[in-house]
């Protein structure tokens, strides 16, 4: 998605994009109770601009949609690169479809893409009743792993980690909860931590925010800032590779849905 991403896996990458997504829905309110989370999902369309050490890289513009089934959603995002950062990665596009089940997330189909890059454009496929997820690329590979209770793809990861700091009654008590993502190469834990993230300012306005963000020892690591009084909503997200800020996503415009 830019000059930063270059030093990046394919992999990394993609879950940039999926965490940024953590935005999983602005919903009617943005006032809703903090021990609620039946308002995520809810209707959005949000940007984000996209920076490494102050240069601009492009834009994400995200959203999320009711689909015509009752209790599922698509939840879309897509990278947009400037013609700098073009120049090393095509736009980049991923979607989830998701339902709530028994009040917890189910993914259904996960969809990513990159232009120019086949083996790297790929889809899931979720059969909750056979416990297993199908994998194609556009390369024309194929494979099929088992799946575990509860996993999730990598943006209804997103969602279903937004449900879990908003049914709680004093998020400061939250620590740590594990996850699992479901991917390309399989089924994996994804460790979340969630701590006092301070204000933060953005053109959407100043927000206090609760941090969340992956914990133990990886190569890319992933945080982002939810707004405490705006249900939740991720205004920032950064990764930082070996250490390093890679990028930097700060949301510039949202939407809410009717």
């Amino acid at each position: 998605m830019n000059h930063a991403l270059t030093n990046c896996t394919h992999r990394s990458a993609r879950i940039a994009l999926a965490m940024t997504t953590a935005l999983a829905a602005a919903g009617l309110s943005l006032c809703a109770s903090a021990a609620d989370n039946t308002a995520i999902p809810a209707a959005f369309d949000a940007g984000f601009s996209v920076d490494r050490s102050g240069l601009p890289l492009g834009t994400t513009q995200f959203t999320m949609k009711a689909s015509d089934k009752v209790g599922c959603w698509v939840y879309h995002g897509k990278a947009n690169p400037n013609a700098l950062a073009h120049l090393f990665l095509g736009d980049v596009t991923d979607e989830s479809r998701l339902c709530i089940v028994d009040n917890q997330v189910q993914p259904q189909r996960f969809s990513h893409h990159i232009d120019g890059k086949p083996r790297k454009s790929y889809t899931l496929a979720f059969d909750w009743q056979a416990m297993q997820a199908t994998y194609d690329d556009e390369a024309g590979r194929h494979k099929t792993y088992k799946l575990v209770e509860g996993a999730q793809d990598p943006l209804s990861l997103q969602v279903a980690a937004r449900r879990w700091v908003a049914a709680a009654a004093d998020p400061a008590t939250l620590g740590e909860k594990t996850f699992q993502m479901a991917d390309d190469d399989g089924v994996e834990p994804y460790d979340l931590a969630a701590t006092d993230g301070g204000m933060i300012k953005t053109a959407a306005g100043s927000f206090a925010t609760l941090k969340v963000a992956r914990t133990g020892t990886h190569r890319h690591a992933l945080a982002f800032w939810l707004a405490r009084e705006a249900n939740w909503i991720p205004v920032q997200v950064r990764q930082l590779n070996d250490g390093d800020t890679a990028f930097t996503m700060i949301m510039d415009s949202l939407k809410r849905g009717k």
